[in-house]
C-alpha cells in the first residue's frame, strides 16, 4: 500500500477560488483495494462552475469512468467568488459527481438572509444522497434567531453526533469537541444537550463545532471514520479554524476578531474556514479569506516552537493574495518552501498586492520600484493562477508575480494557469526541515565529531533557523558564521571570520576559498580549532548553496566536512570518513526526488512554452 496527494489550484477567469485535494492508495499489497478520496474547496463564481466541473473530471479518471464520486465539499466562507460555483455544480444535471457528497461549511448565520446564501442551501437539500454536515452549526456567538417556512433551514437531530453541551463561548479558550485524529470512534452517545431538539431556533451547535474535526475521512454525522487501510496513514485534512475560532492546543480553540467596528466584509473573510493538510512530514495550509487577526493564531498553532522542523511546507495565500493576509510575521513563522497564490486572470482587484509580493519577496512590505535593494529575508517562491493584463503581440502578458514567482497559463491564445502540486508517499517521508537545512546540520555535526566538540542542542536549530530566513549570499554567510561561533562560545572570533569569509567569497566565490579564509581568521582571533573548524565549514556550504543544484547537496556536505576537520588537523582518513558520514547523513534524511513537485503551464520556459514540472527540495 503506497498513498500520494495530489492538490489542484484551478485557475478560474477574475476572481474565484477552487481548490481540489486528492488522497490515493494504489492498492499494492494483500488486504485492501485501490482507493480514493476526494475533497473540493470552493467553486468560485456560479459561472465557474462549467469550468470546474471539466476540470474535475480531467484531473481524476475515475471521475471520468463514473466510477467513484466527489467525497467531499467545502465552502469556507459566503462569498460569491468561493460559494456560487458550489451551488451552481449541486445543480448540474446529467452527471451523478455530487450526488452523495459530504458537504461542510460555516453554517447558518445569526441574520443574514441573502440571496446567494439561500440559493445555496436550497441547491444541498434538492439532492437526497448529500449530506451538509455543519447544518446546525450556529456561525455566530450568538443564537440563530430566524422564522422561515422551509423545514431544511431548521436545526434538527443527527444521529451519532458527539457535540460537548456547551453551546456559546465567553471569549476565552473553549473545548473542542472535535477529533482530530484518524482512529476507531468510540461508542457514538450524544450527552445531554447536545443534540439539539427540531425546530428550537434558540439553541444551536456551536460555532467552533468544526474545529479540530478531520473531514476527508468522516462520516455523515461529522465523526471520524475507522482508519482506512492497514500500514502508513493517509493524508489528512483538519479544520484549524471556523468562525473567528481557531484552533490553540490539542482540545481547545480561541476566538479572534478584529472588534466591534469590523466593516461586514472583512467580518465575513474572518470568519472562513482554515485547513491544515498532512502527509507523513508534508504540510500545507489553506484558508479561504481569513484575516491577519486569525492567521497570527494559525502560525502560533501549526508552528508552536517557532522553528523549521514544523514548517508548513506550502502555504496557499488567503484572499487572493490581498493585503489585509499573508504578513511579514505569519509568512515568518510558517516557513513555507512556495506560496500558491489563486489569482485568476485578469481579476478585477489586482491581486495579489504589492505588499503581498514584497513581503513574498524578503521585504517587510511593498518593494520600492526599480532598482530596489537587495531584500533583508529569504524570498518566498510564488505560484500564480493567472496574468493580470493579457498583453499583445509586442507587449508580453504582466504579471503580478515578484522575480522569484511563476506565473502560470497563457492569456492569448488561452491556456489555463493551473498549478498541480504532487507528493509520493516517499516524499512525504522525508525530513521535515527541506534540504538544505539538513545538508547544513549534517555538515555541522559530523565536523563537531570529527573535531571532538560537543555541539550544544540549540546550536543546529538556530544555524539552520539563519538559513532559512535569509536572503543575500553575503548575509547568510555572515548570519550562519556568527550563529555558529556564537553557539560554540567564540563569539570573539565572528567578526574577523565573517570579513574573511566575505572578501574571499566576493572575489573568489565558493567553499574551497571560503573555508580556510574563515578557520585562518577565526583560529587568529583566538578561537580554538575545533569551533573554528565548524564555522568554517558551516560559513563555506552556506556560500555555495546559496547557488548549487540540489543533487550537489551530498557532495557539498562531504567536501565541507573533510575539507575544515583536514584545518583543525584530523588526519586525512578519519577527515575522509566524517565527510562520507555527512554525505549518507544527507541522503539518508533527504533522497533524491525532492519533497515536492509543481505542474503548470509556463509561457516563460527555457525551451520554449510548455508543461513544466519543478521539483522542490
Amino acid at each position: 500500500m503506497t498513498w500520494s496527494l495530489e492538490i489542484h489550484h484551478i485557475d478560474l477567469a477574475g476572481s474565484g477560488d477552487s481548490t481540489l485535494i486528492v488522497a490515493r492508495d494504489d492498492g499494492v499489497g494483500g488486504g485492501h483495494a485501490a482507493q480514493i478520496r476526494t475533497v473540493l474547496i470552493d467553486g468560485g463564481r456560479v459561472g465557474h462552475a462549467t469550468r470546474i466541473d471539466a476540470y474535475l473530471t480531467a484531473a481524476v479518471p475515475e471521475f471520468a469512468a463514473g466510477t467513484d464520486d466527489l467525497d467531499v465539499m467545502v465552502v469556507t466562507h459566503y462569498d460569491v467568488d468561493h460559494m456560487g460555483g458550489v451551488r451552481a455544480l449541486l445543480a448540474r444535471r446529467n452527471t451523478q459527481l455530487y450526488d452523495n457528497v459530504l458537504i461542510f461549511d460555516q453554517g447558518e448565520p445569526a441574520n443574514a438572509d441573502e440571496d446567494p446564501y439561500l440559493l445555496y442551501v436550497q441547491a444541498i437539500a434538492r439532492g437526497a444522497g448529500r449530506t451538509r454536515a455543519t447544518r446546525n452549526v450556529a456561525s455566530d456567538p450568538a443564537p440563530v434567531r430566524k422564522q422561515r417556512a422551509a423545514q431544511w433551514l431548521f436545526a434538527g437531530p443527527v444521529p451519532g453526533v458527539r457535540t460537548p453541551p456547551v453551546m456559546f463561548g465567553t471569549g476565552g479558550p473553549v473545548p473542542l469537541g472535535g477529533n482530530a485524529a484518524i482512529a476507531p470512534p468510540p461508542a457514538l452517545v450524544a450527552p445531554g444537550g447536545a443534540v439539539i431538539a427540531p425546530f428550537n431556533l434558540a439553541n444551536w451547535w456551536h460555532p467552533y463545532w468544526l474545529v479540530g474535526r478531520e473531514i476527508l475521512w468522516t462520516d455523515t454525522a461529522g465523526e471520524p471514520l475507522n482508519s482506512p487501510t492497514p500500514g502508513a496513514p493517509p493524508p489528512t485534512v483538519t479544520c484549524i479554524a471556523a468562525n473567528r475560532f481557531v484552533r490553540n492546543g490539542a482540545a481547545t480553540a480561541t476566538y479572534r476578531s478584529g472588534g466591534l467596528l469590523t466593516p461586514p466584509e472583512q467580518a465575513k473573510n474572518e470568519k472562513s474556514l482554515a485547513f491544515e493538510v498532512r502527509f507523513g512530514n508534508f504540510r500545507y495550509y489553506i484558508g479561504g479569506d481569513i484575516e491577519s487577526m486569525q492567521e497570527q493564531n494559525v502560525s502560533a498553532y501549526l508552528n508552536p516552537p517557532d522553528s523549521v522542523a514544523q514548517r508548513v511546507h506550502i502555504v496557499k495565500a488567503s484572499h487572493h493574495g490581498a493585503n489585509t493576509a499573508t504578513s511579514r510575521a505569519f509568512v515568518d513563522r510558517m516557513r513555507p518552501e512556495v506560496v500558491m497564490i489563486s489569482c485568476g486572470t485578469r481579476n478585477q482587484y489586482s491581486h495579489p498586492a504589492d505588499r503581498t509580493v514584497g513581503i513574498l519577496e524578503g521585504y517587510a512590505g511593498a518593494t520600492p520600484a526599480p532598482p530596489a535593494p537587495a531584500p533583508p529575508g529569504r524570498a518566498v517562491p510564488s505560484y500564480l493562477t493567472g496574468y493580470q493584463v493579457p498583453g499583445t503581440l509586442l507587449v508580453p502578458p504582466q504579471s503580478r508575480g515578484g522575480p522569484t514567482s511563476h506565473t502560470a497559463g497563457r492569456p492569448a491564445p488561452l491556456v489555463r494557469g493551473n498549478l498541480r502540486v504532487d507528493v509520493s508517499q516517499v516524499q512525504a517521508d522525508r525530513d521535515a526541515r527541506g534540504l538544505w537545512a539538513v545538508t547544513l546540520a549534517e555538515t555541522i555535526i559530523a565536523t563537531a565529531n570529527a573535531t571532538g566538540i560537543a555541539v550544544p542542542a540549540p546550536l543546529v536549530p538556530n544555524a539552520i533557523h539563519r538559513l532559512v530566513a535569509t536572503g543575500p549570499r553575503a548575509a547568510l554567510v555572515t548570519t550562519v558564521i556568527t550563529g555558529v561561533l556564537g553557539g560554540l562560545g567564540a563569539a570573539g572570533a565572528a567578526a574577523p571570520a565573517v570579513a574573511a569569509g566575505i572578501a574571499v567569497a566576493t572575489l573568489a566565490g565558493g567553499m574551497a576559498a571560503v573555508i580556510p579564509a574563515v578557520y585562518a581568521a577565526a583560529t587568529g582571533a583566538g578561537a580554538a580549532a575545533a569551533p573554528a573548524a565548524v564555522a568554517a565549514a558551516a560559513g563555506g556550504l552556506a556560500c555555495d548553496l546559496a547557488l548549487a543544484a540540489a543533487a550537489m547537496a551530498p557532495a557539498l556536505a562531504q567536501t565541507a566536512t573533510q575539507a575544515a576537520a583536514i584545518l583543525a588537523g584530523v588526519a586525512g582518513g578519519p577527515a575522509a570518513a566524517a565527510g562520507a558520514a555527512a554525505n549518507a547523513a544527507v541522503v539518508a534524511a533527504a533522497p533524491p526526488g525532492g519533497r515536492f513537485t509543481v505542474t503548470f503551464y509556463d509561457r516563460n520556459a527555457m525551451g520554449g512554452p510548455g508543461q513544466r514540472v519543478i521539483t522542490h527540495h
